[in-house]
């Protein structure tokens, strides 16, 4: 079985949004001030491909005292080039964005 190296460059190291690859997914995680959530929180990721033909909004009910939330999209079958995931918190109007890189995209996952 051949493997493709897939890179994705965080340009935001310290942000509140940061994303990683786990397990064929691309896990994006929002940190909340916990001090800021007494009360819970609604967050909104915004997804935005390269092209726009894969962009989405999901929103998440967040419990209050919650430090963080997370959304995930599958790996395979994702538009390679530069993506923009923006994470908003719709009660405070607080807001983190990250982007990051494509560079390779496997699509052996959804082969039988």
């Amino acid at each position: 079985m051949v493997r493709k190296v897939i890179f994705l460059v965080p340009l935001l190291v310290m942000a509140d949004i940061v994303c990683n690859i786990e397990n064929e997914r691309i896990v994006c995680t929002y940190f909340i001030d916990r001090s800021d959530n007494a009360h819970g929180l609604t967050v909104e990721f915004h997804w935005y491909s390269p092209d726009g033909k894969d962009d989405r909004v999901k929103s998440f009910k967040v419990p209050p005292f919650y430090g963080s939330v997370y959304d995930y999209r599958f790996l395979p079958g994702r538009k390679i080039g530069r993506w923009k995931v923006e994470a908003r918190e719709l009660e405070t109007n607080k807001s983190a964005v990250t982007y990051f890189d494509i560079n390779s995209s496997d699509d052996e996952f959804f082969e039988d």
